[in-house]
């Protein structure tokens, strides 16, 4: 709901005068011009402990049989609720659960309650604790962080 409500007052002009720079993934804001600050890649967030952290890459059928934590369709944009739908539907054998916060979610993850989705420039890796592996999945240039323009 946040990334919503962030998106109107963009759209609507509203926070001309709150904010001098704002990071956001273009696919919440269509309707405004963008610059494009760099790209990356979808990863699977991983408790170090667990049998997949050590690999490099990850197939998305490499999460058949485990325990998966999706963030809640309202709260994730929209290239990240694409590649939780894919998973849901394709990957066999799955126990989901949904949480609606970046932050639970990795102490989730830390806890060993599940592994997560996510871009790339929202995982954070504390590599005592939790750890990133690229997912091959491909990545739209405008899911990565650029500054909207007028």
């Amino acid at each position: 709901m946040a990334r919503f409500f962030l998106r109107d007052l963009i759209i609507t002009g509203s926070i001309d005068h709150d904010s001098d720079v704002i990071f956001t993934p273009h696919d919440d804001l269509a309707e405004v011009k963008y610059y494009h600050l760099f790209s990356g890649h979808f990863v699977a967030i991983i408790p170090v402990d667990h049998h997949l952290s050590d690999r490099v890459e990850l197939e998305l059928d490499d999460l058949a049989g485990e325990k998966i934590l999706l963030m809640d369709n309202n709260w994730c944009p929209p290239e990240q609720l694409k590649l939780q739908e894919t998973i849901r539907k394709k990957v066999d054998d799955l126990d989901i659960s949904y949480v609606n916060d970046v932050e639970i979610v990795s102490l989730m993850v830390k806890a060993g309650l599940g592994i997560t989705v996510m871009p790339s420039f929202v995982a954070i890796e504390k590599a005592d604790e939790i750890k990133a592996v690229k997912l091959n999945y491909p990545c739209p240039a405008g899911l990565w962080p650029g500054l909207p323009k007028r």
